[in-house]
């Protein structure tokens, strides 16, 4: 899901000129009418506002006063006996050459109970292709990946060996791992080239669907001997990853009394209509694609698509060194009528901050509202209009959800 790099925050000092698409990173509210920081007080009284002079549909956001907690490590780990990560966005997005993909690999899977740990013994390969075909090289080396998460975190890699078409390496790669978390996760091991000038040339893969594999059968953990495959286009279906669970409760809050109310929900009240409250409350996630020492450096975007496609954006503070993190912070999105946010989108993103001027990567996304789900999955729009529409029918109501990240 697209969603921009930057975001302006508002002072709100300043003067708020009112714009197409609005911005804020910060815990106030801003009024685009009256240019003026609303009350913080989420659940303000609608009733004490000027009907004749409803205000526009503008956002805040807050912070609920409840300290983060530490969830459990799931993904990522220690690279023991692994080389430091090199180039991994150019040889999984494409820049790489491919040989005729011949041999096979051995190797063995284990699960640690006691450490919560991945391993993967890599012990051999034979019959592999040349490399380089016209000067008859091959220096193999292993790589591996919990997919769907392919960045340079996720990424673990054996040493290189030198000219030979059947290497041995007896090395084992470790991913900090809850057993849980394996379930919708598959095991891609490939073997690579490492050619002139970093050149790197794809000699064949492997790729093992985790969540039917029996880690507590000790027959499972002998090395098996796997034939290499060609790279395959499309991992899977046309069904999108799961890349964890974002836990979120939203409200719609609408004046009180029993015909203001209905006059609101049916949109017949007109400007009466617009003065309402989107509250959504992100509370945490979980199984989410994290770094090699098992953390991120979370927060969620989140931007509110009206029928006349103004976008307001939002976001939430960063939580660092956290694997599970818990926001428990507040979005609210002021003067929104039932009518207008059937007619809506919210799509929510969870990012890890980036450092060292690298780019923030984005780890899975939702969308509810009417053009909500993931692409190309049915089961997912659906249920996400289902849950939108719970929100719209039930006002003055908080209403829990857990929306699936892809």
């Amino acid at each position: 899901m697209a969603s921009e790099k930057h975001l302006l925050a508002m002072d709100p000092r300043q003067c708020v000129v009112p714009t197409t698409e609005r911005r804020s990173q910060s815990d106030t509210a801003v009024n685009v009418t009256s240019r003026k920081v609303s009350s913080p007080d989420i659940l303000k009284a609608f009733h004490q506002e000027d009907p004749k002079h409803p205000p526009s549909p503008v956002l805040k956001q807050d912070t609920l006063p409840a300290s983060p907690t530490h969830g459990s490590v799931f993904s990522g780990g220690l690279r023991r006996g692994s080389l430091t990560s090199i180039n991994s966005t150019c040889t999984e997005m494409g820049n790489f050459d491919n040989a005729n993909v011949t041999g096979e690999i051995e190797f063995a899977i284990h699960y640690c109970f006691e450490s919560r740990s991945l391993e993967i013994h890599i012990k051999t390969c034979k019959n592999l292709a040349y490399g380089e075909e016209k000067r008859r090289k091959c220096n193999p080396y292993v790589k591996t990946y919990l997919l769907p998460d392919r960045s340079s975190q996720g990424k673990r890699k054996t040493q290189v060996q030198k000219n030979t078409l059947d290497p041995t390496f007896e090395e084992t790669l470790k991913y900090q791992v809850e057993l849980a978390q394996l379930m919708t996760r598959r095991l891609q091991v490939s073997v690579w080239h490492l050619g002139t000038l970093a050149r790197r040339v794809f000699l064949g893969e492997v790729i093992l669907p985790l969540a039917a594999w029996d880690f507590e059968d000790s027959s499972t953990q002998n090395a098996k001997w796997y034939p290499l495959r060609a790279k395959a286009e499309k991992y899977e279906d046309n069904s999108p990853q799961n890349n964890g669970e974002l836990a979120v409760r939203a409200k719609l809050v609408l004046p009180a009394g029993p015909r203001k109310l209905q006059e609101a929900q049916e949109g017949t009240g007109g400007q009466l209509s617009v003065n309402g409250q989107l509250c959504l409350v992100v509370l945490g996630a979980k199984n989410l694609p994290v770094r090699s020492d098992g953390t991120l450096n979370s927060f969620v975007k989140g931007c509110l698509t009206l029928p006349d496609q103004q976008k307001l954006r939002v976001k939430s503070p960063v939580l660092k060194k956290q694997a599970c993190p818990q926001w428990k912070h507040s979005f609210v999105f002021n003067g929104v009528s039932s009518s207008q946010l059937r007619q809506s989108s919210l799509e929510l993103t969870v990012w890890d901050q980036a450092i060292f001027g690298m780019n923030d990567r984005l780890l899975g996304g939702a969308r509810l509202g009417s053009t909500g789900g993931a692409t190309g999955c049915p089961d997912s729009c659906s249920q996400s209009k289902l849950q939108w529409q719970k929100v719209l029918s039930s006002p003055n109501l908080w209403t829990d959800m857990t929306l699936i990240l892809h």
